[in-house]
């Protein structure tokens, strides 16, 4: 009888990463390196950040890494968390078998983001990348309660506002860009699901080529094909009675807040 080769040890932060959905990863991955290779002196931070005068000069990678840099420090660690906990929900169930759509979603956002960059004077844009994710994530889940600090209870609807606020009184939290991106992911929302479903024209439609690079397949769920988010009646709300309470940084949210042991 031959000797049995032995199975290979699992790696489960590999399998992990593997099993995170593309567009997600992309988002995870880029916002790691854009941020520690500057901590670690690999590039000059200033080689990152919006510079229109650099990108008229074919610098055109600070079209992107302005979107994923960030200081190095506890808040990013908890911002990367965050925003790849919407952003695992959003491509998994809201464009569950709609890669293209989802990757639409974030390169027009991305678009409206810049061109307000470009008369705001502003450098990065990470804060407004969050809160596009924020924002469409806390419209399709409006009526999840969510938890803050101090035990601060509200519906998801009104996450987007609640971080802008902390924002604000926070030392150097960019409001300014956090207010643009809303209003990005606002613009997209209203033309893809809030102006059709009132009988009017969608305006906005993923682009072919996209479709030819991610094409649609089969996912269960309520939401239609083209772009649209509509789920089948009833859905979403039964979805939301079945959500977990959560508080702002994704983790759950037990009961009163007793503490253990007591």
């Amino acid at each position: 009888m031959p000797p049995q080769t032995p199975p290979r040890p699992r790696n489960e932060l590999i399998e992990w990463y593997q099993s995170i959905p593309p567009i997600t990863k992309a988002v995870f991955t880029l916002s790691i390196a854009t941020t520690v290779a500057p901590a670690l002196g690999l590039v000059s931070p200033y080689h990152l950040i919006l510079n229109w005068t650099a990108i008229s000069k074919l610098q055109l990678w600070r079209l992107i890494t302005s979107f994923f840099l960030n200081k190095l420090d506890l808040g990013f660690a908890m911002n990367l968390y965050f925003s790849y906990r919407q952003s695992v929900q959003l491509e998994n169930e809201v464009f569950a078998g709609r890669t293209a759509d989802y990757l639409y979603f974030l390169l027009l956002t991305s678009i409206m983001q810049l061109a307000a960059a470009r008369y705001l004077d502003l450098l990065v844009l990470s804060d407004g990348l969050i809160m596009t994710l924020t924002y469409l994530w806390s419209q399709h889940y409006r009526d999840v309660p969510m938890s803050f600090m101090f035990g601060i209870r509200f519906k998801a609807r009104y996450l987007p506002w609640v971080l802008v606020g902390y924002n604000y009184l926070t030392p150097g939290g960019n409001v300014v860009g956090s207010l643009v991106g809303i209003a990005a992911a606002h613009i997209y929302y209203y033309l893809t699901t809030t102006y059709p479903s009132q009988g009017g024209r969608r305006y906005l439609s993923t682009p072919a080529f996209l479709q030819r690079l991610f094409p649609p397949t089969t996912a269960r769920g309520g939401f239609t094909a083209g772009g649209a988010f509509q789920m089948w009646p009833g859905n979403q709300q039964q979805q939301q009675q079945q959500a977990p309470r959560t508080n702002v940084f994704g983790g759950h949210s037990w009961g009163r807040g007793q503490r253990l042991g007591s």
